[in-house]
């Protein structure tokens, strides 16, 4: 009986109602947009994590829910007329009462300097406004467009942070895959978004992150070991606000030296 249903289901799928219909990269299964929003856009089959819009990243980690209309396409509609095509976005928001900065790079984004730009701007206004920074990119980057040379002075902005000091937390999205990497620098806290909590009790961190300033400006070639990026913690994407605002308030209530 399940598969004449889901027969019929792929049957409605034509180019007229495309972008109400996903399909799983993990599965293959194709499931109802409505029902992936509902499910936090984790597939409702095999559980695997779909990739955020820049809207719905924002609207998941700042814990807005109130409003269900989702006006930026996911990835595979990008054919779409009416698609938008945002790849990066720095931004203020608001976490509960709390004032971050915002840096936000689309998992299927290919570095670009113009990436690193948005990424010093956020940077900046953390520091301006002194307020934490948050940063969210892939654990998976598909290519990078940039040299090391390029993303060398975003180093020594974060270290600028580190001294006011001013947290800076990472978020890392696709980790299903064995090694972690990263074109782009990382927090002193680096959290790895998962879909469940047995789905990160199995995950592998055999090196320790690049953590300390001073480790991160080694160039690759003088580097012992190119390590994998190990994560502080797994957090289920639905947990994902919560955390977040625990983390905040942590170090804003943190006293600070004289």
């Amino acid at each position: 009986m399940e598969l004449k249903t889901e027969t019929a289901r792929n049957a409605e799928i034509t180019e007229d109602n495309i972008s109400l219909w996903h399909k799983c990269s993990h599965c293959g299964e194709v499931s109802f947009r409505g029902e992936l929003e509902r499910n936090g856009f984790i597939c409702p089959k095999c559980k695997e994590l779909f990739a955020l819009s820049i809207e719905n990243r924002i609207k998941l980690l700042i814990g807005d829910d109130s409003h269900s209309d989702i006006t930026e396409p996911l990835p595979d509609e990008t054919n779409s007329e009416n698609a938008i095509t945002i790849d990066v976005i720095g931004v203020e928001e608001n976490i509960d009462e709390f004032p971050v900065s915002l840096f936000i790079l689309h998992p299927d984004a290919a570095l670009q300097p113009r990436h690193l730009t948005e990424f010093a701007e956020a940077i900046t206004c953390a520091l301006e406004r002194t307020i934490p920074l948050i940063s969210v990119f892939t654990a998976s980057p598909i290519e990078t467009q940039c040299s090391y040379s390029e993303i060398l002075p975003l180093y020594l902005q974060l270290e600028q942070l580190a001294q006011v000091p001013l947290p800076h937390l990472t978020i890392l999205t696709e980790t299903d895959v064995d090694q972690l990497t990263s074109h782009l620098p990382l927090g002193e806290i680096v959290i790895a978004e998962s879909a469940s909590h047995m789905d990160s009790m199995s995950r592998p961190n055999p090196q320790p992150a690049l953590h300390a300033p001073e480790e991160q400006l080694l160039p690759e070639d003088n580097r012992e070991l190119t390590p994998d990026i190990s994560v502080d913690c797994y957090i289920p994407r639905a947990e994902l606000h919560t955390v977040l605002v625990r983390l905040i308030k942590f170090f804003a209530t943190s006293p600070k030296d004289d």
